[in-house]
Formats: C-alpha cells, structure tokens, sequence
C-alpha cells in the first residue's frame, strides 16, 4: 500500500503494519524497516508520512483503517510540546473517557525524549493502566521512544484494588503519593497520565485532592477545561493548558473497555504457574481491610467473594475455595518482597486450612513475603469473571 506524501494512515487495531520504504511516524516516534508495528484491538494509531511511504497492512477481525489528507495531530499538540512544556518538569495530562490521554502523553513523552531529557511516566489509570496490570497505578523511567506507551513496563507498581478510584479515593491518593515517592526527582521529566473520571462532584473533588498529592507545574484539559480544577490550580500557582481533542481517538464501549483489561491481565499472568506456599511464610492480608482499615480473615474474605461470585452465576456450577485450581481461576492478589515492593499480581487459586497452605497461579517467581488478596476474580487466561465492589463488602 503507498501512502502520498502529507497524508496519515490512520489504523484501528488489532492489526500490524510493517514499513517497506519511505518514513513514517507516530505520535513523534519514527518507523522503522527492521520490526512491524502492532495495533492492539480497540485502539488506533496515526502513522503520518510527510515524504510518502509504502507499507505492508495487515488487518485483524473488525479492524479497519483511514487515509486521511493531512496530520491528524492537532495544531495545539504541536504548539504544546515545542513550547509550553519545555518550562515544566512534572506535567498532568487530564480528560474523560476516550479523550486521547495516553495518545497525548506519548506524544509528550517522545517530544521529551527527542530533546534528551530524562524523561519517566506515571500511569494512574486504574481500569485502563498501560505499563501495569489494571487496579495498580505505576511509573517507568523511559529511554527510547515508542509509537504506543503500552509497549513499556513498570519498574514500580503500587496496587489500590480497584478498577476506579471511585471505590476507594483516600486509598488512592495514599497510593499514589507512595509511588511518587519511588519515583519522581529533579532530575527528571514526569509525565503523569490520570484516569477518565472527571464527572461530578465526587470526581472534581478527587482529582484537586490528587493535584495536591502530585503538585504539579502544569495540568493540560483534553478537550475541555475542568472549571472548577482549573480554578483551583490557578489559585494555587498551577499553569492549565487546554487543548483540542483528536479526531481520530478510537471510542470504546463497556465491553471494549473490559477486553483492554483482559488483555492487559493476561500479559501479566501469560505463562505463570502453581506455586505452593506455607502460610507461615506469608504476611496475609486483604484489600478492603488495606484501604478501610479494617481487620479482615483472609480465608473467610476469599469464601465470601466466592459465594457473591456463586449468588450471581446461576447458571454455571457453584464454585468453592478447593475448586477454583480445578476451573484454572483465582482471586486477583498481590505479591510484595520483604521491603515492601510489588512483585506482580497473581491469582490465588486454594487456600488449604488443613496443611496450611495456599495456591497462587503466577508468572513472579520469586517467593512473597506478603500477599494482598484483592477484588477480582480472573481465570488464568485474565478474563474477569466477576469484581466485588464496595457495594458487595
């Protein structure tokens, strides 16, 4: 397929496409021959050519592409990276659903590693996390840039539980800034990437709390300002930048949204295995008693989520706690090392009373000094079989 010189192949996943000549990039990061490049599925990617370009598509089931007859970048974008954010060393990038948040921060990002800044992002995305499974939040040190953010991972990863912040906000913002502790120096760029949440007062109120965790130098509105955010920033001594949504940003619906999440797991589960593991080993502990303060038996938390997960699946055989090994699911659980760090994410899968001992399905093979037993029940492929709100504890 030739692309003329000027024009934006715009290609809707899940699909790959390999550069055979000419130039291309996207979002600032530049093609190259030696690799195809790969769309994930419900997302979308500009590749702009201003010289022309011949490439090799191929297309998934219910993908689809667009020539386009310009950049799509907007104008705005452009404007922001080449002069705005030059003057500013930690940046929030905020908007709603299906704004174009992560297509913003990796435009920023590639803009800042073009210049040879060091440069590090920070996911707060809980249901739609990039570089870490969904529920945690999590930071990486970047060096090379990339057409899609999701193609890095964590160097530190801090689980809240939860796919929004909705359902535990103080548990939130402690989270972050516990993060942000790891992560964020003088000496580098932070490019910090919020969630969709920005509807009603709870929501406002949430992301000025999250604002005073972070205490950024410059906050950018996709789309729209956030009336009373921005006000409040400028209050405080915070710069806004609003600028313009793309056109282009693939919408995703509820299930859509979920597959992202399926996906996201099962990169993080993909070729894990049973480990057995004395509970005399383990610090055990849960995440409604983590968040709320609370103390929680651990077995017994287990037991009631699955007799929630039994009270709405009329119609598949009840599950027990000895069962879920046999079915090839668990309880989405968190693993940490004896200083307190995230391991990964696992899947606990039996808890024996009688030998006193307990099952994870994992791909972390180090063993855990603690593990927090979370919200969600996944099989070992990462589909989400049910998550037990607030609602439910």
């Amino acid at each position: 397929m030739n692309i003329g010189a000027g024009k934006t192949l715009v290609i809707k996943g899940p699909a790959s496409v390999k550069l055979l000549s000419g130039s291309g990039k996207v979002f600032g990061y530049t093609l190259t021959q030696k690799k195809p490049l790969f769309v994930r599925d419900s997302r979308a990617l500009p590749i702009f050519t201003d010289v022309g370009m011949e490439v090799e598509l191929n297309l998934g089931e219910g993908s689809s592409f667009e020539i386009v007859d310009r950049d799509t970048v907007p104008d705005d974008w452009k404007t922001l990276v080449s002069q705005t954010i030059k003057n500013h060393k930690k940046i929030v990038v905020m908007g709603g659903t299906d704004s174009g948040k992560t297509s913003l921060t990796t435009f920023i990002i590639n803009s800042l590693l073009g210049e040879g800044k060091r440069t590090c992002l920070v996911d707060l995305d809980l249901g739609q996390s990039n570089i870490c499974p969904p529920t945690t939040v999590g930071s990486v040190l970047t060096t090379k840039q990339v057409p899609d953010v999701y193609q890095l991972k964590a160097d530190f990863i801090v689980p809240v539980g939860f796919t929004s912040p909705s359902f535990a906000k103080e548990y939130h913002l402690k989270k972050t800034s516990e993060l942000l502790s790891y992560t964020i120096n003088e000496e580098v760029y932070a490019v910090i990437d919020c969630d969709g949440w920005i509807e009603g007062k709870d929501a406002t109120e949430h992301k000025i709390n999250l604002l005073n965790v972070i205490r950024p130098s410059l906050v950018v509105f996709l789309e729209k300002s956030q009336e009373k955010v921005e006000s409040y920033c400028r209050d405080i001594g915070i710069e806004c930048a609003v600028v313009s949504k793309s056109e282009y940003v693939h919408k995703r619906d509820h299930e859509a949204r979920k597959r992202l999440r399926e996906s996201s797991f099962r990169r993080y589960l993909k070729d894990g295995s049973i480990k057995t593991i004395p509970l005399s080993w383990l610090n055990l502990s849960t995440i409604p008693a983590e968040a709320h303060n609370v103390t929680i038996n651990p077995l017994q938390y287990v037991k009631s989520l699955i007799e929630a997960y039994n009270a709405q699946s009329a119609n598949v055989p009840p599950l027990d706690v000895e069962s879920l090994s046999k079915n090839k699911m668990g309880v989405l659980s968190y693993m940490y090392d004896a200083d307190g760090r995230c391991l990964g994410i696992g899947l606990v899968s039996d808890i024996d009373s009688k030998r006193n001992t307990i099952k994870i399905y994992s791909k972390v093979e180090t063993i855990p000094k603690k593990l927090v037993i979370g919200c969600m029940l996944l099989s070992y492929h990462g589909d989400e079989l049910f998550v037990w709100t607030t609602q439910h504890i």
